[in-house]
């Protein structure tokens, strides 16, 4: 009976603060009264909030009780604050993916992403419910208020929470979905110190080794919405200089093309491995074939380019990946200042100027692209798009689609620099996205533009859709036309396809046929 004669406000106060959060989030994240699913969650935190109090309530020393109180206050009003947000803005559950999401950001990215990405009204919303608890607070103790159940409310009381732990019992699983869920997902990413440790070299077969490619480049953008491509129709030019050389036929663009995740993390553990959204469950991301173990079976040296840092421990994705290469180069480390894409091109020349073209390379650049902040991702020179080019959105809307397109035609610029780099070489380059932006186009939530919520099909569909294209010099075309035949066909007779299979594609053009056995074209978007 102790939480209820000793400690029965803050027992109040943090079951108040952990429930709210989950309760209201089955309303808005499902769009629907899932009202028995809410209810089940509340009865979790109650549950909880009985037996935290209570092993609280046995210790002794006023000191150290107080000190545990303010403690898992502070940890109530953290998941309140953040199932808040989850719920009210993105639509969301707190899950793996946005665990993931803060364990791989930088203190800058964080940054941006506040000030960009966290509405007024929900530092309001959240801020206005502390200060209500302050308050009430503030005012039991000036009243001395005895805020303590006597005999039978006691025992009313306890009869609730003896239900709620009977129910708890039965529905086990719920607890991943209360307050201790986004605790519990920072705890479930790991990454391997180095993933060479699992290379497992697969079995490749050729249809002709003598003839690959001399050089292969991967270039990875950043929330680059197919939408906002003049390439595919965008009534802004935001990619003049590719479109030059698609007019040339030295570069091609492949229409439907999705990638397999909304945000970075995930998109890049897909699009860089065979691990595809039908493997099967239990095995590690880092266990299945990499794209650097594949072109390293085939006798190419590796190299990354990066502009996205590597951040400690947690950065794994990015790290892990990058140092799997032969020659692995990163700008940002853990206190650098961002700087914009085109040092990967002044960075890298040089070392591109060294390569041996009688061996076979494959580079890879990752490009910080149009990661939010929008306006930090391109120099003054290129801000070509203004407010007053959008005169048909709502004015809030412009502000944000002016920058986030004059990001698109910097990253225009940068990508042109770096096929400058190989145009006069044997290489066949790649490009796609990470993933898209929503930018306005979802009806049920027109004011919303950044990733795709999985919570809401449509919005999310609006997330994944890329820009995919290949960039072929004049000299590969001449020793490849048969592959070429291929890739003109497909741009020109679209097919939907996911880029979780980029690395069947990738050994597609090269001339792999098999590997362990498997016949890979039919994963290819060339098949």
């Amino acid at each position: 009976m102790r939480p209820f004669k000793e400690n029965f406000l803050f027992f109040i106060v943090f079951c108040a603060l952990t429930t709210v959060g989950h309760f209201l989030g089955y309303f808005t994240v499902k769009n629907e009264m899932n009202l028995n699913a809410a209810i089940v969650t509340a009865m979790h935190c109650v549950s909880l909030s009985y037996v935290i109090t209570l092993l609280i309530g046995l210790i002794r020393q006023k000191v150290v009780k107080r000190i545990l109180q303010t403690i898992f206050i502070l940890l109530a009003a953290t998941d309140f604050a953040i199932t808040f947000y989850c719920s009210f803005y993105l639509h969301s559950v707190f899950d793996e993916d946005i665990a993931l999401l803060i364990l791989e950001t930088d203190p800058s990215e964080a940054k941006e992403f506040f000030s960009s990405m966290v509405p007024m009204w929900v530092f309001a919303a959240v801020a206005g419910v502390f200060l209500l608890f302050i308050l009430l607070w503030q005012i039991i103790k000036r009243l001395n208020l005895n805020f303590n159940l006597g005999k039978k409310a006691s025992l009313i009381a306890m009869g609730i929470v003896s239900l709620c732990i009977i129910v708890n019992l039965c529905k086990w699983g719920i607890w991943k979905y209360g307050p201790i869920g986004p605790f519990y997902q920072f705890t479930q990413h790991e990454n391997p110190s180095d993933l060479r440790d699992y290379f497992s070299h697969p079995k490749l077969t050729f249809d002709n080794k003598e003839e690959l490619p001399t050089n292969v480049v991967l270039i990875i953008g950043e929330s680059f919405g197919r939408s906002h491509s003049s390439i595919y129709g965008y009534n802004k030019l935001t990619n003049p200089l590719l479109a030059q050389l698609k007019e040339n036929s030295l570069l091609f663009s492949f229409d439907s093309i999705n990638s397999p995740a909304h945000s970075t993390v995930q998109s890049l553990r897909y699009t860089l491995s065979t691990f595809d959204l039908s493997n099967e469950k239990g095995k590690k991301w880092y266990e299945f074939l990499s794209v650097m173990e594949l072109m390293n079976e085939c006798g190419y040296d590796s190299y990354w380019f990066g502009n996205q840092g590597r951040i400690g421990k947690h950065n794994g994705t990015t790290r892990v990946y990058a140092q799997a290469c032969d020659h692995p180069w990163f700008l940002k480390d853990d206190n650098t200042e961002d700087q914009f894409d085109i040092v990967l091109v002044d960075s890298s020349y040089q070392e591109i100027d060294k390569i041996n073209h009688n061996k076979h390379n494959f580079v890879i650049f990752h490009m910080k692209g149009s990661h939010f902040d929008y306006s930090l991702r391109y120099p003054k020179e290129f801000a070509q798009f203004t407010e007053k080019d959008y005169p048909s959105d709502p004015e809030s809307h412009r502000k944000i689609l002016s920058s986030y397109d004059n990001s698109i035609l910097y990253n225009d610029y940068v990508v042109n620099r770096i096929v400058d780099l190989f145009k006069d070489t044997e290489t066949i380059i790649v490009y796609l996205s990470d993933h898209g932006q929503v930018m306005y186009r979802n009806s049920k939530d027109p004011d919303y533009y950044a990733h795709g919520r999985k919570e809401d099909p449509a919005d999310y569909a609006l997330g994944i859709d890329i820009p995919f294209f290949v960039y072929a010099s004049p000299l590969y075309q001449q020793k490849h036309p048969e592959m070429m035949e291929r890739i003109k066909y497909r741009q020109d007779n679209p097919k939907t396809w996911n880029s979780d299979n980029l690395p069947y594609f990738i050994m597609d053009l090269i001339g792999v046929k098999e590997i362990n056995g498997e016949n890979i074209k039919s994963k290819s978007v060339l098949n």
